[in-house]
């Protein structure tokens, strides 16, 4: 039952969020959330969710930031939630190391921040494709999402903050331009972040 439970819960939460994503943007700035890993012999970690917006009523989902919401399962849920005043968030003490995505949602909106737990590896400012490289495709991934024309989440939408401002838009694609042209003004472009 508990399994059940588990399943039903993540299919209700992926498709509020699907639901929210396919009207609007995502909206950067919007929530926060700071990991604090267990204390020794502890068996939970948390989580601090800020947030500047109300809601009636919010859903909260953690996957890992491998993980696109249109391929969610139940078995990549790591958290989820639908309380209205959601701030901290209990964590199992065991989380994989690795990055992790938050999405909030419940106002015709979904917000979108990352964290990290232990060791996991830097994401590379400009690849927003990520494929590891910084070229073309990545300033017009910035691009098509400003646009609203396709929805960066994850590393790849900290990738294609280029300039640092907490925003995406059409001064991060000029800066991966510019450091593919080699040219001066690229921002953090080519950076570990």
């Amino acid at each position: 039952m508990k399994k059940f439970s588990k399943l039903f819960l993540s299919c209700a939460a992926v498709a509020a969020v699907t639901a929210a994503v396919a009207t609007s943007a995502m909206a950067a700035g919007e929530v926060s959330a700071t990991y604090t890993p267990a204390a020794d012999g502890a068996t939970t970690a948390s989580l601090k969710i800020t947030t500047n917006y109300t809601a009636d009523q919010k859903t909260l989902l953690i996957v890992p930031s491998s993980v696109t919401l249109d391929k969610v399962s139940a078995d990549d849920v790591v958290q989820i939630d639908q309380n209205a005043d959601i701030v901290d968030v209990v964590l199992p003490a065991n989380l994989k190391d690795g990055k992790y995505t938050v999405y909030m949602g419940g106002d015709g909106q979904v917000y979108s921040t990352n964290f990290k737990v232990g060791n996991a590896s830097s994401v590379l400012v400009g690849d927003a494709t990520q494929d590891d490289s910084i070229d073309l495709d990545d300033a017009t991934a910035v691009v098509k999402h400003y646009m609203e024309m396709n929805t960066l989440t994850g590393d790849a939408l900290i990738a294609a903050d280029a300039n640092g401002d907490e925003s995406v838009d059409l001064d991060d694609a000029t800066c991966i331009v510019k450091y593919y042209m080699e040219l001066d003004g690229a921002g953090n472009v080519g950076q570990e972040k």
